[in-house]
């Protein structure tokens, strides 16, 4: 009921969620009629959540990473490559919720609350069969997949037990974020936020029983990390459900009916949920290259890379999750025949990604020392992982406008585009800069990243053209 209740303060006039708790959804007014203060408030209301949201799901990995830190280097290398070989699949398919949250936006924006459910069932019924092939994959041959993407034996046999583990949780894992893009479409972006927050901190507590061996429990090391991902993302789906499942919910937006199969939908859908998915996969075996190009640097070079993409990934979460606002509200907007609101709310949501992701770019790049301290308690790590950290804090601002007008252009259904972008810039352009820099000119470690770096950059500008200079207000589906 506090979950509940916690959405009542959103602003403007609103649908009601429960009417016996008075909770309501999205304003209902047009963006581009009201002042600009008033937007930003209402961009953050519906962001802040998705926000933290977003950061609570990466602090999993990042608290992964803090205590398997303390086993070694191989550990962490271990954990960084099984972790991309996991991300490259489940990523992938789990990317299904654009789709969910874009066409719930716009069915909500269009008072057409009755065919959420069928959006919702035909995004489990396309992601889940294909779950459970790639979970039975990573269940019988981890080792094979380890020996893709590492060379050293110590490496490849803890990745192996760490992928077994992790592959256990990837149903649960889907369809927990199949029910958040559904809510967060709905403007209800509070739920995704409480119910993750609760999965990391029962993750926090399992790391430490299982890595360790607390409370009389045997330790696990590297394995017991992946094990408590995959517990608490079971609790997690387990709770969202339930609240999926509540009377006025169901019936509002019908869901789990069995009038929700509507065969003419599968094909828009599938056309706004594959670019995503391709986006993801194609993103994670770049990085899995990045990993490559590293680990022929050295074990260290992957460890502190490792320690540096972890921090920088909780940097990057205000961009994704205002991203991920800015999606709702642009969808809702041209579910109400207002692209000149949508365009307001894009703009408005660059403006405060800047704000939050240059602050911490400049913590990164005044006190990065006691940044990766909090990591590693190896000097050699440490040192290699300072100047990585200060270039990611001189890109966080440019990454941030990439990112919020990613999801201003998902939101209207631009999916193919900023996946085409994000594939170029990310696949076909980072990793042979990286190789080029980091191997071929012998810059190592620094040299690797700035080939990171073009790729951050030129998104950026990539997406920024797109967005004013193409017809994206006028998809239709």
């Amino acid at each position: 009921m506090a979950l509940v209740l916690g959405l009542a303060s959103l602003p403007g006039p609103c649908k009601f969620l429960f009417p016996e708790t008075g909770a309501r959804s999205c304003p209902a007014e047009r963006l581009s009629d009201i002042p600009w203060r008033r937007l930003l408030v209402i961009i953050t209301g519906v962001a802040a959540p998705v926000v933290l949201a977003q950061i609570s799901q990466t602090l999993m990995g990042l608290v992964d990473t803090m205590m398997v830190g303390r086993l070694g280097q191989e550990s962490l290398a271990a954990v960084a490559v099984s972790t991309l070989l996991f991300s490259a699949v489940a990523m992938s398919i789990k990317s299904v919720d654009v789709a969910v949250q874009t066409f719930t936006a716009r069915r909500v924006g269009e008072n057409r609350d009755p065919e959420v459910g069928a959006v919702l069932a035909t995004a489990v019924a396309i992601s889940l069969p294909v779950g459970a092939v790639f979970m039975m994959v990573g269940l019988l041959w981890p080792d094979a997949l380890m020996h893709l993407v590492s060379q050293d034996e110590n490496v490849r046999q803890l990745g192996a037990d760490y992928l077994v583990y992790r592959y256990l949780g990837i149903l649960p894992l889907i369809l927990y974020f199949q029910i958040k893009g559904m809510f967060d479409g709905i403007g209800w972006t509070r739920i995704g936020m409480i119910v993750g927050v609760g999965m990391n901190l029962v993750n926090v507590l399992l790391n430490w029983i299982l890595i360790f061996g607390k409370w009389g429990v045997q330790p696990m090391g590297v394995a017991g990390a992946a094990l408590a991902s995959t517990l608490s993302t079971l609790a997690a789906a387990l709770v969202i459900l339930a609240l999926a499942l509540r009377g006025p919910v169901r019936k509002r937006f019908q869901l789990f009916s069995r009038k929700n199969y509507h065969p003419e939908l599968v094909k828009p859908f599938v056309g706004i949920a594959w670019p995503p998915a391709a986006q993801t996969l194609g993103i994670v075996f770049g990085f899995l290259v990045f990993y490559g190009i590293l680990g022929k640097i050295s074990v260290l070079a992957v460890a502190a890379g490792n320690v540096v993409m972890r921090i920088a990934a909780v940097s990057f979460m205000p961009g994704v999750g205002v991203g991920a606002g800015v999606q709702t509200l642009v969808g809702q907007s041209l579910g109400r025949s207002d692209p000149q609101g949508a365009k307001r709310t894009a703009w408005g949501g660059v403006l405060l990604s800047v704000l939050i992701m240059g602050f911490l770019g400049l913590l990164f790049l005044v006190v990065p020392v006691p940044i990766m301290k909090l990591f590693s308690n190896q000097p050699d790590l440490i040192n290699a992982g300072v100047p990585i950290l200060r270039l990611m804090g001189l890109v966080q601002v440019i990454d941030a406008v990439g990112l919020t007008l990613s999801g201003a252009l998902r939101g209207a259904g631009a999916t193919r585009a900023v996946m085409l972008v994000d594939v170029f810039s990310g696949l076909l352009l980072m990793p042979p800069l990286a190789w080029l820099f980091g191997i071929f000119l012998g810059w190592g470690l620094l040299g690797a990243w700035i080939g990171l770096l073009v790729w951050f950059t030129i998104y950026a500008v990539a997406l920024t053209v797109l967005f004013t200079r193409t017809r994206w207000q006028e998809l239709k589906f």
